[in-house]
Protein backbone atom coordinates (compact mmCIF):
# COMPACT_ATOMS: atom_id res chain seq x y z
CA UNK A 1 0.00 0.00 0.00
CA UNK A 2 2.99 2.23 0.85
CA UNK A 3 4.43 1.65 -2.22
CA UNK A 4 1.30 2.20 -4.71
CA UNK A 5 0.83 5.43 -2.32
CA UNK A 6 4.47 6.38 -3.37
CA UNK A 7 3.99 5.98 -6.95
CA UNK A 8 0.62 7.78 -7.01
CA UNK A 9 2.61 10.61 -5.08
CA UNK A 10 5.12 10.61 -7.78
CA UNK A 11 2.60 10.54 -10.81
CA UNK A 12 0.92 13.37 -9.62
CA UNK A 13 4.42 15.19 -8.99
CA UNK A 14 5.43 14.77 -12.61
CA UNK A 15 2.11 15.80 -14.41
CA UNK A 16 2.03 18.52 -12.02
CA UNK A 17 5.36 19.96 -13.17
CA UNK A 18 4.88 19.65 -16.97
CA UNK A 19 3.89 22.41 -19.21
CA UNK A 20 0.32 22.43 -19.80
CA UNK A 21 -0.79 24.22 -22.93
CA UNK A 22 -2.41 27.42 -22.87
CA UNK A 23 -5.58 29.26 -24.85
CA UNK A 24 -5.34 32.87 -24.84
CA UNK A 25 -7.74 35.28 -25.50
CA UNK A 26 -6.52 38.55 -28.81
CA UNK A 27 -7.04 41.75 -26.77
CA UNK A 28 -5.32 44.55 -27.62
CA UNK A 29 -6.34 47.77 -26.43
CA UNK A 30 -5.83 50.30 -30.01
CA UNK A 31 -6.57 53.60 -29.89
CA UNK A 32 -5.44 55.09 -33.27
CA UNK A 33 -6.90 59.09 -32.33
CA UNK A 34 -4.40 60.40 -35.08
CA UNK A 35 -6.63 58.74 -37.97
CA UNK A 36 -9.52 60.95 -36.56
CA UNK A 37 -11.36 62.99 -39.51
CA UNK A 38 -10.57 60.73 -42.01
CA UNK A 39 -12.44 61.61 -45.20
CA UNK A 40 -11.19 58.75 -47.18
CA UNK A 41 -12.89 55.23 -47.06
CA UNK A 42 -9.75 52.35 -45.56
CA UNK A 43 -10.33 48.78 -46.38
CA UNK A 44 -8.37 46.63 -43.95
CA UNK A 45 -6.79 43.56 -44.23
CA UNK A 46 -4.49 41.75 -41.56
CA UNK A 47 -2.79 38.60 -43.45
CA UNK A 48 -0.47 35.69 -40.65
CA UNK A 49 2.59 34.83 -42.74
CA UNK A 50 3.72 32.82 -39.48
CA UNK A 51 4.40 29.26 -40.36
CA UNK A 52 2.32 28.72 -37.30
CA UNK A 53 -0.80 31.09 -37.05
CA UNK A 54 -2.61 29.30 -34.90
CA UNK A 55 0.04 29.23 -32.02
CA UNK A 56 2.42 32.25 -30.08
CA UNK A 57 5.04 29.32 -28.86
CA UNK A 58 5.75 27.19 -26.24
CA UNK A 59 5.98 27.88 -22.53
CA UNK A 60 9.22 25.91 -22.84
CA UNK A 61 12.69 26.32 -24.34
CA UNK A 62 11.89 22.23 -24.54
CA UNK A 63 8.52 22.95 -27.07
CA UNK A 64 6.31 21.83 -24.21
CA UNK A 65 3.40 23.00 -23.63
CA UNK A 66 1.72 25.06 -26.62
CA UNK A 67 0.42 28.83 -26.46
CA UNK A 68 -2.30 28.79 -28.56
CA UNK A 69 -5.09 31.63 -29.32
CA UNK A 70 -8.51 30.89 -29.02
CA UNK A 71 -9.69 31.90 -31.99
CA UNK A 72 -7.68 32.98 -35.28
CA UNK A 73 -5.18 35.86 -34.84
CA UNK A 74 -5.48 38.02 -38.01
CA UNK A 75 -9.64 37.31 -38.08
CA UNK A 76 -9.58 38.61 -34.58
CA UNK A 77 -7.15 41.58 -34.85
CA UNK A 78 -8.92 42.77 -38.60
CA UNK A 79 -12.04 43.16 -36.55
CA UNK A 80 -10.32 44.90 -33.55
CA UNK A 81 -8.53 47.84 -35.94
CA UNK A 82 -11.97 47.85 -38.32
CA UNK A 83 -13.39 49.01 -34.47
CA UNK A 84 -11.05 51.18 -33.19
CA UNK A 85 -10.90 53.06 -36.71
CA UNK A 86 -14.43 53.06 -36.47
CA UNK A 87 -14.44 54.81 -33.06
CA UNK A 88 -12.02 57.70 -34.67
CA UNK A 89 -14.94 58.26 -37.49
CA UNK A 90 -13.49 56.53 -40.18
CA UNK A 91 -15.44 54.59 -42.63
CA UNK A 92 -14.48 50.62 -43.58
CA UNK A 93 -15.26 48.30 -45.64
CA UNK A 94 -16.91 48.19 -49.37
CA UNK A 95 -17.84 51.79 -50.67
CA UNK A 96 -18.79 53.04 -53.70
CA UNK A 97 -15.41 55.82 -53.95
CA UNK A 98 -12.11 54.11 -54.03
CA UNK A 99 -11.03 53.20 -51.07
CA UNK A 100 -7.66 53.12 -49.19
CA UNK A 101 -6.27 49.96 -48.60
CA UNK A 102 -4.41 48.95 -45.47
CA UNK A 103 -3.24 45.30 -45.00
CA UNK A 104 -1.17 44.53 -42.01
CA UNK A 105 1.17 41.38 -42.29
CA UNK A 106 2.38 39.71 -39.58
CA UNK A 107 5.40 38.33 -39.83
CA UNK A 108 7.17 37.37 -36.91
CA UNK A 109 5.16 36.89 -33.40
CA UNK A 110 6.91 34.27 -31.11
CA UNK A 111 7.26 33.76 -27.39
CA UNK A 112 10.25 32.54 -26.24
CA UNK A 113 11.79 30.82 -23.63
CA UNK A 114 15.86 30.65 -23.62
CA UNK A 115 17.09 28.68 -20.94
CA UNK A 116 16.36 24.96 -21.76
CA UNK A 117 16.58 23.61 -18.17
CA UNK A 118 14.11 25.77 -16.07
CA UNK A 119 11.71 28.92 -17.07
CA UNK A 120 13.77 31.94 -15.58
CA UNK A 121 13.16 34.35 -18.41
CA UNK A 122 10.74 35.07 -21.30
CA UNK A 123 10.39 36.83 -24.15
CA UNK A 124 8.10 38.69 -26.74
CA UNK A 125 8.95 39.51 -30.60
CA UNK A 126 6.89 40.78 -33.21
CA UNK A 127 7.38 42.26 -36.55
CA UNK A 128 4.39 43.27 -38.50
CA UNK A 129 4.89 45.19 -42.47
CA UNK A 130 2.27 47.40 -42.64
CA UNK A 131 1.09 47.87 -46.78
CA UNK A 132 -0.98 51.34 -47.46
CA UNK A 133 -2.10 51.59 -51.25
CA UNK A 134 -4.23 54.53 -52.11
CA UNK A 135 -4.54 54.91 -55.50
CA UNK A 136 -1.26 54.52 -57.43
CA UNK A 137 0.62 55.19 -53.87
CA UNK A 138 1.92 52.47 -51.84
CA UNK A 139 3.60 52.47 -48.97
CA UNK A 140 5.01 49.33 -47.47
CA UNK A 141 6.51 50.07 -43.70
CA UNK A 142 7.87 47.76 -40.95
CA UNK A 143 7.20 47.94 -37.30
CA UNK A 144 8.92 45.78 -34.65
CA UNK A 145 8.23 45.53 -31.05
CA UNK A 146 10.47 43.19 -28.79
CA UNK A 147 10.19 42.85 -24.47
CA UNK A 148 11.21 40.67 -21.99
CA UNK A 149 10.71 39.40 -18.29
CA UNK A 150 12.49 37.67 -15.91
CA UNK A 151 10.77 35.05 -13.86
CA UNK A 152 10.45 32.69 -10.92
CA UNK A 153 8.81 29.91 -12.60
CA UNK A 154 6.14 29.45 -15.95
CA UNK A 155 3.86 32.34 -16.04
CA UNK A 156 0.18 31.57 -15.85
CA UNK A 157 -2.33 31.82 -18.63
CA UNK A 158 -3.97 35.03 -17.39
CA UNK A 159 -0.14 36.28 -16.80
CA UNK A 160 1.02 35.01 -20.85
CA UNK A 161 -2.43 36.80 -22.26
CA UNK A 162 -1.91 39.95 -20.70
CA UNK A 163 2.02 39.97 -21.67
CA UNK A 164 1.51 39.09 -25.05
CA UNK A 165 -1.58 41.42 -25.37
CA UNK A 166 0.61 44.21 -24.13
CA UNK A 167 2.92 43.63 -27.16
CA UNK A 168 0.32 43.49 -29.93
CA UNK A 169 -0.85 46.66 -28.23
CA UNK A 170 2.48 48.60 -28.83
CA UNK A 171 3.09 46.90 -32.11
CA UNK A 172 -0.14 47.79 -33.90
CA UNK A 173 -0.48 51.14 -32.03
CA UNK A 174 2.81 52.27 -33.43
CA UNK A 175 2.04 51.39 -36.45
CA UNK A 176 -0.92 53.21 -36.73
CA UNK A 177 -0.43 56.18 -35.11
CA UNK A 178 2.97 56.53 -37.37
CA UNK A 179 3.45 59.63 -38.91
CA UNK A 180 3.53 58.80 -42.57
CA UNK A 181 0.65 56.40 -42.35
CA UNK A 182 -1.16 59.31 -40.99
CA UNK A 183 -0.20 61.52 -43.82
CA UNK A 184 -0.96 58.99 -46.16
CA UNK A 185 -4.64 57.63 -44.81
CA UNK A 186 -5.40 61.34 -44.14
Amino acid sequence: MKKWLAVLAMTGLVSACSMQPHTIAVVPQLDFAAVKGIEKPIQVDVVDKREHPERLGFRNAKNEGEILFDAPLAETLKADIIKALQQQGAVTGKTPEPATQLTIEIRTLSYVTPNETWVNEIALKGEIALIIQRGATTMRKTFTADQSQDVVTAPSRDYNESYFNLLLTTLVNKALNDREVIGLIK
